[in-house]
């Protein structure tokens, strides 16, 4: 089916056990952001533009990250523009395959239990740092697991870009 949204139309269909994928748009390549600088514990990190801006931040460990204070810190560094950005911190995954991330979101301005867009924009920056390849596996702070797949192009971008993870009716109502 077609999900109409502010951001524009995506293709949406449903997948095996349970679980929908999202066609979103292209992703351009995740940047170095000039005058930013990471902290203690954190190796590097890049910004990426899927719908929103998310930075994306690779740690050593990510339970060791003070995500509400650090997140609230880095989402309005003025290096990130007037708007700020959603703060995704993204470790290993350590036994397991794929990447755990912990997301900071403006407007919430508070730690959330996943972030879809935050996950498609992380697996981006992993490819792009040469630490992993798509598809990738996110596992999220509510031990629910987002699949990214997508295929970089010649200039680096990525299209084909699929974000495949839980479906749960949590509503039903008719419009009349």
């Amino acid at each position: 089916m077609s999900l109409e949204t502010d951001a524009g139309t995506y293709e949406s269909r449903c997948a095996p056990a349970e679980r929908a994928e999202l066609r979103l748009a292209p992703v351009r390549a995740p940047q170095h952001v000039p005058g930013l600088c990471v902290g203690d514990g954190e190796r590097r990190a890049a910004l990426a533009v899927v719908g929103v801006p998310h930075l994306i931040v690779l740690v050593d460990e990510i339970d060791r990250v003070d995500v509400p204070q650090r997140g609230r810190d880095l989402r309005s560094d003025p290096a990130l523009g007037p708007e700020g950005a959603n703060v995704n911190f993204i470790s290993p995954a350590g036994t397991r395959e794929g990447w755990r991330m912990r997301t900071y979101e403006r407007g919430v301005e508070a730690e959330t239990l996943a972030c879809g867009t935050g996950a498609v924009a992380a697996a981006c920056a992993v490819q792009q740092w040469g630490l992993g390849t798509l598809p990738t596996t996110i596992w999220t702070r509510s031990g629910r697991t987002l699949e990214i797949r997508a295929r970089q192009t010649a200039n680096g971008s990525y299209d084909d870009v699929w974000l495949v993870g839980e479906a749960r009716l949590v509503f039903r109502g008719v419009i009349t």
